[in-house]
C-alpha cells in the first residue's frame, strides 16, 4: 500500500522506498541466504570434539541465534514484497504469524547482545585472572548462562506479540487487504515509554559499554603479551600466542558488533526525542535510516563466519577436516613431508655446528 505524501515530501518518500526496495528485496534475501549457510557451517565445526572449549559454547550458541534472527528477519522482509497486503489464504497465514516472528526475531537479537557480553567477559576472565578462569571459564558454566540468557531475553520481550493485530481494509479498488495494526497496550503512553527505556538499557546502551570497557582492556592485554614475548621461554610463546589468537579473534567479533550496532542505538536515541509525525519529511528520513541500521545488524549476524576464516587457523582445520577430507588428508602428508624436511635440516645443522 503506498503512502501518500505532500508534494514537497516526494524525495524523502523516493528515499524510503528506494531503501525498502534494495535492502529489503535485495539485499536482505542475499546476506540471509550467506549468514544462514555460514551460521549452521559454524554450528556444526565448532560442536566438534575437538574444539571442544567454554569460548566455543558461547559462540555456538551465538551462531544459532544468528541463524534465528537472519530467518527472522527475512519473514518480516516479505512484507515489502507486492500483493502481500491483498486477502488470500497464504498472505492471512503470514500475517497471523508476523506478530510472533517480530517476537522471535527480538528474542534472538537480545540473546546475540549478551552471548556477546558474556563470552568477552568471559575472556576477560581468563586473560586477566588466568587461575581463577580455570575455576570460572567451564562449558557446563558456560552452557548454563547461555540457558539463563534465551530465558530472560524469551520473558523480557514477552509482552511483543500483544502489540500487534491483524488489521483487514478495503482498498480504492474494493479490495480486501490485511496488514498489521498496533493494539492499546502498544499506543498506552506509560508502557511505550517503559518498554523504551527498558529495552534502550537493557540491550543497548548497558551491553555496549560493557563491551567498550572490557574489550579496550583486553586489546591493551594483548598488546602488552605481544611485547613482552620475546623475553619468554620457547614453549611458554606458542601457548601465549594460541591464546592471543583466540582473544583477537573475540575482540574482532566485538568490534565487528559495536560498528553495526552502534547506528541502530543512535537512531533508538533519535526517535525518542524527534518523533515526527506520519507521512512527514522527517517521518519518512528515519525509515529509510532505519532500513540501513537494521541492514547492519543483519551484516553482523551474518559476517562471524567470515571473521573466524580469516581469524582461526584451528577453525579453518576443523572446517576442512569436517566438510573436505580428502583436502585434508593432503594437507597432513604436505604437512608431515616439510616437517620431516625441517627435522632433517635442523639435525643437519647441528651436526655442521658441531663439527666446526
Amino acid at each position: 500500500m503506498a503512502d501518500e505524501a505532500l508534494p514537497d515530501d516526494h524525495f524523502a518518500v523516493r528515499f524510503r522506498d528506494d531503501l525498502r526496495f534494495w535492502i529489503q528485496r535485495v539485499a536482505v534475501p542475499l546476506v540471509v541466504a550467506v549468514g544462514v549457510l555460514g551460521n549452521a557451517v559454524t554450528v556444526v565445526v565448532l560442536t566438534r570434539r575437538r574444539m571442544s572449549s567454554s569460548t566455543n559454547t558461547y559462540l555456538t550458541a551465538l551462531a544459532v541465534a544468528d541463524l534465528l534472527y537472519l530467518l527472522g528477519i527475512f519473514y518480516l522482509s516479505v512484507e515489502h514484497y507486492p500483493d502481500v497486503h491483498l486477502s488470500t489464504n497464504l498472505t492471512a497465514c503470514y500475517w497471523n504469524y508476523y506478530r510472533f516472528i517480530i517476537w522471535f526475531t527480538d528474542v534472538a537479537s537480545a540473546v546475540s547482545v549478551w552471548l556477546t557480553v558474556s563470552f568477552t567477559v568471559e575472556r576477560y576472565i581468563a586473560v586477566c585472572h588466568p587461575l581463577r578462569g580455570k575455576v570460572i571459564c567451564t562449558e557446563k558454566r558456560a552452557r548454563r548462562v547461555i540457558l539463563t540468557i534465551f530465558a530472560l531475553c524469551t520473558l523480557a520481550t514477552a509482552t511483543t506479540p500483544f502489540e500487534y493485530f491483524v488489521r483487514t481494509d478495503l482498498n480504492s479498488h474494493n479490495q480486501t487487504t490485511i496488514s498489521i495494526g498496533h493494539t492499546d497496550l502498544a499506543d498506552n503512553n506509560i508502557y511505550r515509554a517503559f518498554f523504551y527505556w527498558f529495552w534502550a538499557f537493557a540491550f543497548v546502551f548497558v551491553p555496549l559499554v560493557l563491551l567498550a570497557v572490557f574489550n579496550t582492556i583486553l586489546v591493551g592485554t594483548v598488546r602488552r603479551s605481544i611485547r613482552q614475548r620475546g623475553l619468554t621461554e620457547v614453549e611458554t610463546n606458542c601457548r601465549q600466542k594460541q591464546e592471543n589468537k583466540i582473544t583477537m579473534t573475540l575482540i574482532a567479533v566485538v568490534f565487528l558488533f559495536m560498528v553495526c550496532q552502534t547506528p541502530q542505538a543512535f537512531l533508538l536515541i533519535v526517535t525518542y526525542f524527534y518523533s515526527p509525525s506520519r507521512k512527514t519529511l522527517g517521518h519518512f528520513v528515519l525509515r529509510g535510516l532505519g532500513n540501513i541500521a537494521n541492514f547492519l545488524v543483519a551484516i553482523n549476524a551474518a559476517s562471524n563466519f567470515i571473521l573466524y576464516c580469516a581469524m582461526s587457523d584451528k577453525y579453518k582445520r576443523t572446517l576442512i577436516l569436517t566438510f573436505f577430507p580428502c583436502l585434508a588428508s593432503r594437507h597432513r602428508r604436505s604437512h608431515t613431508f616439510n616437517s620431516n624436511v625441517a627435522s632433517y635440516e635442523n639435525s643437519s645443522i647441528r651436526i655442521v655446528s658441531r663439527h666446526s
